[in-house]
């Protein structure tokens, strides 16, 4: 008498509305594990916000060369003037003049430190009195500065292009990497969508034989030879029989969402509204595949990702070493430079003295500078060793994480192996026993 109340206490609204519409004939959507890989490798919305980061780095990385593009400059000014005279020997007041200077130049970094620059100033003035009037003034000079201490050395010039290259690599292995985790997660909900229907096919037989059970109970009630005992004890059965199996429905709900939440993310209805029907077959097991913790720890070794990630963070916090080093030391600048100058009464005149060279000016110099105390550069320094002795201890604590999970994933596929074929064992002894 309890089994109709059971029963409609269990049932799920949506299994109700289900039953109270007409259903469409919609046909499942067959998918094997690889198109279920595929998919979401190609709408995973985690693996495209990795990809664009890895698009920032590596534009980082290009724009960090600008540093060695060469600068142009450019400047023009013009001067009108009035000045005062108080001489008894020159007739006039105030002496009037104009002026216009125009320079151009470009300096061209080099990755050792040093730069070139090349340099072109052309003056004109119209000033009363002077002995040429108006006067032209061309400068040619160019120059070369080498930094021989603090800042010295490619390795020093170009150790942030090397940073941002690194950080470039490590974001590509974080790519790599969100991959790899989507393939797996993929590969988890497949397959417990796969035990999720089977464990429903299962709670359908158990139903049914439940229903012929009681079935089998109410005939003999009513041929005399059963008890309503037995009958009450069948229709229980059957309720409880009901919830189970309303329960693996769900789970089986549960299992296709959560796959279809790695395939199709977003809010289509249609996409979540599929049904999934998985076409993969169970891979065989085969003890023989499984290799040794030993020989499994150096493969992973060489190919999880989070080691590479973490020798690239190591390589680039030592270029932040290399920068801190370097700028502890004294500044000492060797500069050496070259110059033509001219002053002429007309404009073509000297800006072909100029360039001939007739009147050069050579120079060498040293420049030296230091800090008193420099502390700033000593903690950098510091800091920058205490930065690569802790990326060094998370690659050491990397690796010991490695190790356990190599040792369980191996234990976790041997004992699975033997349980599905114990499994196997029961299951044919209870087909023998049915029979």
């Amino acid at each position: 008498m309890f089994a109709p109340l059971l029963a409609i206490l269990f049932v799920s609204p949506t299994a109700v509305l289900r039953a109270q519409a007409p259903t469409a004939d919609v046909r499942p959507l067959e998918l094997s594990l690889a198109d279920a890989v595929a998919t979401a490798l190609e709408n995973d919305l985690s693996l495209k916000i990795e990809q664009v980061s890895s698009e920032i780095s590596r534009y980082t990385f290009n724009s960090s060369w600008g540093a060695f593009d060469p600068l142009l400059r450019a400047s023009a000014s013009f001067e009108d003037s009035k000045q005062e005279i108080n001489q008894p020997y020159i007739p006039v007041p105030s002496i009037d003049s104009k002026s216009t200077v125009f320079s151009t130049g470009v300096n061209y970094p080099l990755t050792t430190g040093g730069a070139f620059d090349l340099s072109f100033m052309q003056s004109a003035s119209d000033t009363t009195f002077a002995n040429i009037n108006p006067s032209f003034s061309d400068t040619l000079a160019l120059s070369f500065t080498q930094p021989l201490l603090r800042g010295a050395g490619s390795d020093y010039r170009t150790s942030l292009q090397r940073e941002n290259e690194l950080r470039m690599h490590k974001q590509d292995e974080r790519v790599r990497q969100a991959r790899q985790d989507l393939n797996q997660r993929v590969a988890d909900a497949y397959w417990d969508l796969v035990a999720s229907l089977e464990q429903l096919a299962v709670a359908d037989e158990t139903l049914t034989l439940g229903r012929e059970q009681l079935d089998q109970n109410r005939r003999r009630l009513n041929a005399g030879v059963g008890t309503e005992v037995e009958v009450l004890q069948a229709d229980t059965n059957v309720a409880q029989r009901i919830e189970q199996r309303l329960l693996r429905e769900v789970a089986v709900k549960n299992a296709a969402d959560k796959l279809k939440g790695l395939m199709y993310p977003g809010t289509d209805a249609a996409k979540w509204e599929l049904e999934l029907a998985p076409s993969t077959a169970l891979p065989e097991c085969d003890a023989s595949q499984i290799p040794g913790w030993g020989e499994a720890l150096v493969t992973a070794l060489a190919q999880r990702t989070e080691l590479k990630q973490q020798l690239l963070e190591i390589d680039a916090v030592e270029q932040q070493l290399v920068r801190a080093s370097s700028e502890r030391s004294a500044a000492l600048d060797f500069v050496l430079s070259t110059r033509s100058g001219s002053l002429e009464g007309s404009e073509g005149q000297a800006f072909v003295s100029a360039t001939s060279w007739d009147f050069p000016t050579h120079a060498a110099s040293l420049s030296f500078s230091m800090p008193i105390g420099n502390r700033s550069a000593l903690w950098a320094e510091k800091s920058a060793r205490a930065a690569i002795r802790a990326a060094r201890l998370v690659y050491d604590q990397l690796e010991s994480q490695i190790v356990e999970e190599v040792r369980s994933a191996v234990r976790a596929n041997q004992y699975s192996v033997e349980a599905v074929r114990a499994a196997q064992a029961s299951s044919e002894l209870a087909r023998r026993q049915l029979a």
